[in-house]
């Protein structure tokens, strides 16, 4: 398996030859490489070159075939009982530039213990002096991508996994208060090179978003992962045991590390790839000037038959990894969206509404059920282990004290209702009161009121509606 493993478009003005160089620069500018910037300057042009200096190894390769150039570099090191293989492969052809790294690290032998895996250096390098490319409409950089209100279908694509990007989306949900879980700059700058940030701009545009996603958003803050192609998500929500956002930030960026470094590459930006590609040249090369050295001969297909075997245990590996995935996940696909039952389509209009609404409910079973049975008992556990919120008796104690009084709608009502979550606009001579972008939860606000119990009535329909 490897340590890391990531693909990502870059900018199409770099050439194949600029990417190589950056890997050499790379390399040489390790503190744990004795390698010299001299030793590989120069670079091959549709062949290969390698050299050695004590444990450390380092093979450049380049091809070019047609409008398509493949060229990269792989560096081999063993050092405290470890192995190290470093590949950077770089592929340019008219719609495209990608370029891949992968890092292997295996233990030669029981004593030593395998390091925990880490973005490279080289990924900050790549983006800072090569720049991002684009990856289907999203730019590859280490800033979140941030939406804008009317971007709906945009984020819908993202989430549903029919957009034309290949990285993983983190979309970033905006909470009753339209903060943010983690810190989007931070989070980015961990993912750099591996997934897109993507952060929406209220918990309105949430709303908007659930009738296009099939409700398959996250809301309310939580933070979401969704793969290209794909109706896999995981969503992460607040976390005590892991302290800060931070710890969180850190948690999803390792999450997708691992994944990445699951996945086999979908193109052809390897070094696999690209050692058969100069060995069929090679071969080619040699049948064209109709040479008559067998051993030319046999080496040149020898070469191209274990690039071809490295590429078929490469995909072995893969079906295996998957199938073993798919265990995985059909064990975990209950639990996996979290509790004893599936959540459906309805979200939450304020923090914690419908896990509220559930315990009131098992609450009132328990209270009816028989003295000292099963029944009751099971339901009094799961009231124990799960304690509600105070959430909705602030909100219904908010609305009450705010409309007692209610004569006209002032700043300060205005100003209180929407923070409460009311979208509130005119409607000839009432006022309309949305709660929460839900057309459902619609409610008529006189603009002036002389009856005393004017207020209190509204009150009372409001909080009839909404939290009872």
């Amino acid at each position: 398996m490897a340590n890391f493993s990531t693909e990502f478009p870059i900018d199409p003005k770099n050439s194949v030859v600029d990417v190589m160089h950056l890997a050499c620069k790379w390399l040489v500018g390790s503190p744990h490489t004795e390698i010299q910037a001299a030793q590989v300057q120069e670079l091959p042009e549709n062949g290969e070159r390698s050299l050695s200096v004590g444990n450390e190894r380092v093979e450049l390769a380049h091809a070019r075939s047609g409008d398509t150039e493949i060229g990269g570099l792989r560096y081999e090191r063993t050092d405290a009982g470890l192995a190290w293989t470093t590949s950077i492969a770089t592929l340019k052809t008219p719609e495209r530039h990608l370029l891949s790294l992968q890092v292997f690290c295996e233990a030669l032998n029981t004593a030593a213990r395998l390091p925990p895996p880490k973005k490279p250096y080289f990924i900050r390098q790549a983006l800072t002096e090569l720049g991002g490319g684009t990856d289907g409409d999203i730019p590859i950089t280490d800033q979140p991508f941030l939406l804008s209100s009317g971007e709906e279908t945009v984020a819908a694509a993202l989430i549903l996994g029919t957009a034309r990007n290949t990285l993983p989306i983190i979309y970033v949900s905006a909470d009753f208060e339209d903060n943010y879980l983690v810190n989007p700059i931070d989070l980015a700058k961990y993912v750099s090179g591996m997934a897109h940030v993507v952060v929406e701009p209220s918990r309105v545009f949430s709303y908007k978003l659930k009738a296009l996603t099939k409700f398959r958003n996250v809301y309310g803050g939580a933070v979401g992962v969704y793969w290209p192609n794909s109706e896999a998500r995981r969503a992460y929500f607040h976390d005590d045991s892991l302290g800060n956002s931070r710890a969180l930030e850190l948690k999803i960026a390792k999450d997708i590390r691992v994944a990445l470094s699951n996945r086999r590459q979908r193109t052809n930006c390897t070094w696999a790839y690209l050692k058969e590609t100069v060995a069929k040249q090679r071969f080619d090369s040699l049948k064209a000037a109709g040479s008559t050295e067998l051993q030319a001969y046999m080496d040149a297909f020898d070469a191209e038959i274990t690039a071809k075997q490295t590429r078929v245990v490469d995909a072995e590996d893969e079906i295996a990894r998957l199938t073993a995935e798919v265990r995985r996940l059909s064990g975990l696909e209950q639990s996996s969206e979290g509790g004893l039952i599936q959540q459906g389509e309805e979200q939450d209009l304020y923090e914690q509404e419908i896990r509220d609404i559930v315990i009131d409910v098992v609450a009132d079973a328990s209270r009816t059920a028989r003295e000292g049975s099963r029944r009751q008992h099971v339901l009094l556990d799961i009231l124990k282990a799960n304690p509600p919120s105070d959430t909705r008796q602030r909100l219904e104690g908010e609305v009450k004290s705010l409309l007692r009084t209610y004569r006209d709608m002032d700043g300060k009502i205005r100003g209180a209702l929407t923070k409460m979550g009311f979208e509130i606009s005119e409607d000839g001579k009432h006022y309309k009161a949305v709660f929460q972008g839900d057309g459902r939860y619609t409610f008529s606000i006189p603009k002036t009121s002389s009856d005393h119990r004017a207020g209190k009535n509204m009150a009372s329909d409001i909080n009839n509606v909404l939290f009872k």
